[in-house]
């Protein structure tokens, strides 16, 4: 498997240039903000330049103390968001926090041709803790209070599959983001993760609702993140599949996507760059699904749902036969036989009743207000002729788990246990009634 194959298992981003160099540059910022106080005369206090109100802050939290920070990716962002600065306006504010070992919080200005460190931590910090979550959001809100708020979540991913670690002793839930390496050898991914209901509840103890919410990580456009992040974020931005390498290109997000009025511009950017002949550089053949979903109109999806379900071909804990519907997630033991995450859309056409399927498919196109694809994607494992094909005429953008016999069968060949198990212990799988199906 060469090198973007491999990373695209984890979630990657671009790898610098100056890779070598920039490995230095963390500890070498960190020294020089430990020399400065937190706060200073131009901290997070002073007014934005020419004294504009702030409309949208927008922070991007990167928990980079993982291989996408000791290989460069991490840096080839922040260079990205360096050069993207000319298009933040006096009216907004971009805040950076980065931890890969030296937890900063830096402020990016049109005016400043560096970025500022408006706060440091004396230690290194769990990035997958909600408790540090919760205390950047609370800082970002206090410090620079706007009329709206965005979110970019940085990191690896797998959807809302179980962690194998966790940044707290806690029973087992699903778990949605993040590889925080701790104390394991520098830039390994053996580290805890965030569950995404404790993401939620961070989010909402820290006094912030969202405009939207920006993974740009793999495999977190599923329903099952999106339920149980709506009532923090009016959109959910992101892709079903594990993303290219090169991630989202901030200079173009800062131009056209982040501080757009439409958080839809932010998925509709990524996939122009990904199909964007002059940066196959970065991305090659290795395609894109992304989608923009709105959470307000999720409860009349999970109704619909609840609807179809009881006359479905899950009920009575039947294994439906779902050969030929369009998976984003390679199911293998490679990738440590992570769920299949069916595209929605598909999955209900195979397995609800004919009369309740257009029910569904309404409640669908009414969530999701963007969706795009190229028509093939790496899949993987292998070379990049492990591609998947999307019927473009006939897909929606986001993932959803369909229980299925083999996930318990294979329980034991997994660090992930027992899916049809942990799905049952999802917020969605309550509101969409599956226990009607026995499963």
């Amino acid at each position: 498997m060469d090198r973007l194959a491999f990373f695209a298992y984890f979630c990657g981003h671009r790898q610098s240039l100056l890779m070598v160099f920039r490995r230095l540059f963390p500890s070498m910022l960190a020294l020089a903000a430990a020399l400065l106080p937190a706060c200073s005369d131009d901290g997070p206090d002073a007014p934005q330049p020419e004294g504009v109100p702030a409309r949208r802050t927008v922070l991007v939290y990167m928990a980079a103390q993982n291989s996408l920070g000791s290989r460069g990716y991490m840096d080839a962002d922040l260079q990205e968001i360096l050069d993207g600065r000319g298009a933040i306006a006096d009216a907004d504010r971009l805040l950076v926090f980065v931890d890969d070992a030296a937890p900063r919080l830096l402020r990016y200005t049109r005016q400043e041709g560096e970025p500022r460190v408006v706060r440091t931590w004396p230690a290194d910090v769990n990035s997958t803790s909600p408790a540090v979550l919760r205390d950047v959001l609370e800082w970002t809100r206090t410090h620079y209070p706007a009329d709206e708020y965005g979110l970019v979540m940085w990191s690896h991913a797998d959807g809302w599959i179980p962690p194998t670690r966790r940044a707290q002793a806690v029973a087992p839930r699903p778990f949605s983001f993040g590889i925080d390496t701790g104390d394991n050898a520098p830039g390994s991914d053996e580290g805890t993760q965030m569950d995404v209901a404790d993401m939620a509840g961070a989010i909402a103890a820290a006094g912030i609702h969202l405009d939207y919410l920006f993974f740009d990580a793999c495999l977190m456009q599923n329903v099952e993140v999106a339920w149980q992040l709506r009532d923090v974020a009016d959109y959910i931005i992101g892709a079903p599949i594990a993303t290219p390498a090169a991630g989202s290109n901030y200079t173009h997000q800062l131009q056209s996507g982040l501080f757009s009025a439409d958080p839809a511009d932010i998925a509709a950017t990524y996939y122009a760059d990904v199909t964007d002949p002059a940066q196959t550089a970065d991305y090659g053949s290795f395609g894109i699904v992304i989608s923009a979903v709105r959470t307000d109109r999720l409860p009349a999806l999970a109704e619909a749902v609840r609807a179809a379900l009881p006359g479905s071909a899950m009920a009575g804990r039947q294994s439906a036969d779902m050969d030929g519907v369009l998976n984003y997630q390679a199911y293998t033991s490679v990738y440590f036989y992570r769920p299949h995450n069916y595209d929605m859309l598909q999955a209900a056409g195979r397995v609800l009743p004919e009369a309740a399927r257009q029910a569904v498919t309404d409640a669908l196109d009414e969530a999701i207000v963007y969706k795009a694809a190229t028509p093939r994607f790496y899949i993987g494992p292998g070379s990049f002729s492990a591609q998947q094909t999307v019927d473009l005429d006939r897909y929606c953008g986001m993932s959803c788990f369909v229980p299925q016999d083999v996930y318990t069968q294979r329980a034991a060949a997994t660090p992930l246990g027992d899916l049809n198990e942990a799905f049952r212990r999802t917020a969605w799988y309550e509101a969409a009634g599956w226990a009607a199906t026995g499963w």
